[in-house]
């Protein structure tokens, strides 16, 4: 018998995912999913999209970057790129 993981709706969908997308250093951590998520459980990009919280256009542009440049590709500062690959971009508060 499977069973389901529940969790405490502490915070919603869109709370979690703020503050995956303001760690620091979770543009290469979301990366890096991508491509475990290629490795361990290949299937369409759409489905590792929704599994790591990007776009599929991000979840394609990972992975293209990686097959053609390798680690690198991931290593790399992406600085220029800033938030693209995120569906929605953190939010900034002033105060």
């Amino acid at each position: 018998m499977t069973v389901n993981t529940t969790i405490a709706e502490h915070l919603s969908l869109d709370e979690v995912k703020m503050k995956l997308q303001m760690m620091a250093g979770s543009m290469k951590i979301q990366k890096w999913l991508v491509i475990y998520n290629a490795i361990v459980d290949p299937r369409p990009i759409s489905e590792i999209a929704r599994h790591t919280g990007l776009s599929e256009a991000s979840v394609y542009r990972i992975i293209s970057d990686y097959n053609n440049r390798g680690p690198e590709a991931i290593e790399a500062s992406g600085k220029v790129l800033g938030d693209m690959w995120f569906d929605h971009p953190p939010i900034t508060m002033s105060i």
